[in-house]
């Protein structure tokens, strides 16, 4: 399995949605999340690491995005010089999210994953 989508249900500012989350093995290091319920084509990148530590740890994150946990539920705190906003999620379906890309991708063998040799996958990289 090279990718995999989830659904996800969220409480948004605005109300009940959906939030798609994509992972990919081409970049293993990063879940996306889609807000098409807030606005079309609004997408914010998340580290998977950062996700999985919050589940452990209670919180994760500095600056732009803060997760915490609290109970059964996850919640993002996002910020942009645009302004801020709140998502919370499920922790079960965090918890299935991590899982699924866990199986997509190993922790541990991220770095195995990126193809170096194609630096345009790396702006500003060269080899």
């Amino acid at each position: 399995m090279n990718a995999m989508t989830m659904k996800l249900s969220a409480l948004l500012e605005s109300g009940h949605g959906t939030v798609f989350a994509r992972y990919r093995r081409k970049d293993p290091y990063a879940i996306v999340l889609g807000f098409d319920a807030v606005q079309p084509g609004l997408e914010w990148t998340v580290s998977r690491e950062l996700l999985s530590s919050a589940l452990v740890y209670g919180h994760a994150g500095v600056g732009d995005l803060r997760v915490s946990v609290r109970g059964d539920l996850v919640v993002l705190g996002l910020s942009t010089p645009d302004g801020t906003g709140t998502v919370v999620f499920r922790r079960d379906d965090i918890d299935t999210l991590i899982a699924a890309t866990h199986r997509v991708v190993r922790p541990g063998q991220e770095s195995a994953e990126l193809d170096w040799s194609d630096t345009a996958d790396f702006p500003g990289v060269a080899l």
